[in-house]
């Protein structure tokens, strides 16, 4: 499609004709992302008519979310390992306006801080500690629990930009940084909460099948300043909070990054209906509905939120 077809396509967008205005939104929405720095320039126009610039909106929300399932795809299969990118998209889902260049500018500061003090020498313990230096030392991070939820606070790039967060938010962004850094953590998904286990290097390069507390050095929980606990702790927390017969150690055992963005999905779609933003949460749900079908009883494991 020529730039004049689009332009032309855009002047027809508060034609009165139902019939006229579908078939230009359809015709524009098949061209995807390309179209959308058109969309806002006109958006951007000055133009007051109040049904042009709603539909117009329409029709950038529905451009960037169709670019979000794109990449959402192209993520998947890649194999998803990208903590960073698929909380990304996460973001991009719930602010259209959000600004990614600035959000990986931090990200990579924050990352570089990190690295600047770490070494080959250092135990796995010693690494931990430097993380939690700069997290909650030098940055001051806070994990925050709300009634009713905050979606910002879920989300780690919201956490990375107002230095505090839920359980979840707070755990991929450390997650998030390890991972950047080479250090072998994965995310556990506990009901109610997300810790990290640090993993031994040889068992996590077998790759991530994991199952309950195998290859595990210790656990870290970041919502409480990086606190180092061990296995008999994890196991009293859940014992107060399963039903019997339930099946521990799968509660427990090392997620799959997509298993961690797609409780991150559900964590912040459920902020927003507590916001009272059904519309947007159940938006977002669809664009993201093949991650959230990817893993069968995952939302089980996770319980942080009701069924949707």
């Amino acid at each position: 499609m020529s730039i004049s077809e689009i332009h032309a396509l855009l002047a027809l967008m508060d034609d009165p004709d139902e019939t006229v205005y579908g078939h230009v939104r359809e015709r524009l929405l098949s061209k995807g992302k390309d179209v959308l720095p058109f969309v806002n320039d006109a958006a951007n126009s000055g133009r007051e008519c109040e049904l042009f610039q709603s539909r117009l909106s329409r029709l950038q929300e529905g451009l960037q979310q169709s670019d979000i399932r794109q990449e959402l795809e192209t993520w998947m299969e890649a194999g998803g390992q990208d903590l960073w990118a698929g909380a990304q998209l996460v973001q991009r889902a719930v602010d259209a306006g959000w600004n990614v260049a600035e959000s990986n500018y931090a990200f990579e500061s924050l990352k570089k801080e990190v690295w600047l003090e770490l070494n080959e020498e250092l135990t796995a313990l010693e690494q931990v500690r430097i993380l939690n230096h700069i997290f909650f030392s030098v940055h001051e991070f806070e994990g925050v629990r709300r009634i009713p939820h905050v979606p910002a606070e879920a989300l780690p790039t919201g956490v990375l930009s107002q230095k505090k967060g839920n359980t979840v938010g707070l755990g991929i962004l450390y997650l998030s940084i390890a991972q950047a850094l080479g250090i072998p953590m994965r995310g556990i998904n506990l009901p109610n909460h997300f810790i990290l286990a640090y993993c031994d290097n040889a068992f996590v390069s077998e790759g991530t099948g994991q199952t309950s507390q195998a290859g595990i050095l210790f656990y870290i929980n970041p919502y409480s300043q990086g606190t180092v606990i061990g296995p008999d702790e994890v196991s009293e927390f859940l014992s107060h909070i399963e039903d019997e017969g339930s099946d521990s150690g799968r509660q427990w055992r090392p997620a799959h990054p997509m298993e961690i963005v797609q409780r991150l999905v559900r964590n912040v779609s459920y902020a927003l209906r507590e916001q009272g933003d059904e519309e947007r949460a159940k938006r977002m749900l669809e664009v993201f509905q093949p991650l959230l079908s990817s893993f069968e009883n995952a939302e089980e494991r996770s319980g942080d939120y009701p069924n949707v």
